[in-house]
Formats: structure tokens, C-alpha cells, sequence
């Protein structure tokens, strides 16, 4: 984060109508809740509300009509990014705040969100913290909860953050953009990436503009239905995702963007091992080594669980090698997998 800022309430004569987009996919157990949480915004300005349901299989088209909202259905599923764009496209005013459908707001979060915004024509978009409240993590299974404790870790140190900033990325699943500058750079890029990666990708292009990004101590709570899903669908389908999303931004912008650096020294750690001399192969198995056991020690201490010790390495070793085959995967493809 850059040029460190204390958050202070601004006000606005005349709060600017807000077009709220909510992608969403099989997400019906959080989807009433996020949409709670937006119809019981006080906020003075008007306020539209566009759910699009990817081909949904739930009850996700049930929920739809309990609410005053436009709702759009695509005909099969094409991703979160895609998804974005098509709200986006629909969307009547110039502020767009996108919400992904399992997060939940505070009551007056447009209201303190949107001034940062207004008042700045260099700043693209504002954003904020997502943490993961404690009840929603309790309901997590065990290797949920192993993998993804640096989460929960994140929650507890920005809750009671002050201070916001500009900052390299906006995650996009509480933001807030002007329409215009989004469009300005193509949106979302739909086409290379399907459900991750691609919150990097626009806010690159953004800054290549000379646009800022602004983060805001105002977290939202992210009820996390996607982490709901089992050992097999995160190392298979989900890291992988994201690892080919990263390879593709490496390729694209060859700089630095959210977890590349670690991905290029796992990649020299594992050449490493294949060296003839002892001394750099020892400085391998090390590096991958304090990569595993320091996953388990961190996911012991969330857990008390004995069990993280002797179950998380082996896993976690096989997380490493496969991170590093899909990243360069999407480098080598340009494309993340569908």
C-alpha cells in the first residue's frame, strides 16, 4: 500500500446514482444475504441492482424475483469475468460497484466508499478489505481450513485497520468503478481469463493509463462459498486456475503481480535439485521445505490440530509442483483454462 492515508468520513452535496452488479454462480446459500445487505443500504443517491446469474443450478432464478432488480441469465456458464462485462454492459449510471454474491456490506458502506471516488478524477476505482467472519469459518472443513488459513490470519489484521491507500490491485469482489474508465480499457478481459486473475490484469491496464487505485478501511465479509468445496476441487480445479492466471500476467506485463515472484523461485528451487553439486540442491530442498512445513505451522496454529502436522506437508508438496506446472502452462498458452 502507498501513500498511507487515515480514513476520514467524507460528504457529498449530491451522492451520484451507483449501478450495483452482482455475478453469481450456484451461490444461493450467500446470495440472500448479499443482497440483504445492498437493499438495506443507506445511501442517499438511486440505486440500481443487476444480478447476473451465470446458469445457475440452484435456486439462485428464485432468489431473483424477490427482489426489484434487472436479471440477467446466460445460457451457459461463461465465467465471473464475463459475467462482470455483461452487468456492466446493462448498467445505467457511471459509478458501478461490483459484488460478488457471497459478500455482505455494512449498512453505509456506499456512503463512505463512494465520496473517494467522486472527489478524485485520477482514481479509477475504490475498494476494500474482505474478511472472513469467525462463524463462516468454523463451518469450513478440515482441509479448507488447512489450506486457506492465511485467511483467517488476513481477517483478524485488517479488521480494525485505519489507514487506507492506492494499492497494485482491487480483488473486484467489493469495488467500486466509474463505467467510463472501466470501459475506457476494455473491462474485464473475458477471453484470456475465466474466474481469476483478472482483477490484476484490468488494474494493470489502469495504471498504465495513469489511474489510481484506492483501498479504504472499510472491510466487507466475505461468507466464502467457494472455499466450501473439498481437497480435490482446490488442488485440481481452483489453484490451478489461479496459477494459470498468473502465469498469463507474467507473460503479459513481465513485472511483478500478486504472487509471480514466489512462482519464478519455486520454479528455480525445483532446477536446483537437478544441479550436481550438493550445496545448491540442499538450497532447494530447503527453500521448497520451509515453503510446506511453514504452510503447516501456520495452519497448526489456527487449527490446534495435530492432524495439520503430519497431513498438510504431503499435500502442500503436492500443491507446490503442481502450481509451478500450470503456471507456466498459462505463461507458455496465454490463456487461462476454461
Amino acid at each position: 500500500m502507498r501513500g498511507k492515508i487515515r480514513f476520514e468520513e467524507k460528504k457529498l452535496e449530491k451522492y451520484p446514482s451507483i449501478s450495483v452488479v452482482i455475478p453469481a454462480y450456484n451461490d444461493a446459500k450467500t446470495l440472500e444475504l448479499t443482497l440483504q445487505s445492498i437493499f438495506n443500504q443507506e445511501y442517499e443517491g438511486d440505486m440500481e441492482v443487476i444480478l447476473v446469474d451465470d446458469n445457475s443450478t440452484d435456486d439462485t432464478p428464485n432468489l431473483a424475483k424477490k427482489y426489484n432488480l434487472k436479471y440477467i441469465r446466460h445460457e451457459c456458464n461463461m465465467g465471473l469475468a464475463k459475467s462482470v462485462n455483461d452487468g456492466v454492459k446493462h448498467a445505467s449510471y457511471n459509478y458501478i460497484c461490483i459484488i460478488h454474491s457471497d459478500i455482505v456490506l455494512d449498512k453505509k458502506w456506499f456512503s463512505k466508499m463512494i465520496p473517494y471516488l467522486v472527489l478524485d478524477d485520477t482514481v479509477a476505482a475504490v475498494t476494500a478489505p474482505s474478511i472472513v467472519p469467525k462463524e463462516v469459518w468454523n463451518k469450513w472443513g478440515f482441509w479448507e481450513k488447512a489450506l486457506h488459513s492465511w485467511e483467517i490470519l488476513w481477517s483478524e489484521k485488517v479488521k480494525n485497520y485505519e489507514y487506507g491507500g492506492e494499492v497494485d490491485y482491487t480483488p473486484i469482489k467489493n469495488d467500486i468503478f466509474k463505467k467510463d474508465v472501466f470501459l475506457e480499457v476494455g473491462g474485464l478481459d473475458s477471453v484470456t481469463y475465466r474466474v481469476a486473475c483478472e482483477d490484476v490484469d484490468i488494474c494493470k491496464k489502469l495504471q498504465k493509463k495513469g489511474y489510481k487505485i484506492l483501498s479504504l478501511p472499510l472491510p466487507t465479509y466475505h461468507m466464502h462459498s467457494s472455499h466450501a468445496t473439498g481437497l480435490s476441487t482446490i488442488l485440481f480445479r481452483k489453484n490451478p486456475q489461479l496459477s494459470e492466471g498468473q502465469g498469463v500476467l507474467f507473460r503479459k506485463y513481465r513485472v511483478r503481480a500478486w504472487d509471480i515472484n514466489n512462482q519464478i523461485f519455486k520454479t528455480a528451487a525445483i532446477i536446483t535439485l537437478f544441479s550436481p553439486f550438493n550445496p545448491i540442491r540442499i538450497l532447494g530442498v530447503l527453500y521448497i521445505a520451509t515453503i510446506i512445513f511453514g504452510n503447516a505451522v501456520r495452519a497448526f496454529k489456527v487449527q490446534k490440530d495435530l492432524k495439520v502436522l503430519f497431513l498438510v506437508p504431503p499435500v502442500k508438496l503436492l500443491d507446490y509442483f503442481l502450481d509451478v506446472i500450470y503456471f507456466w502452462k498459462g505463461f507458455i498458452t496465454g490463456r487461462q483454462r476454461k
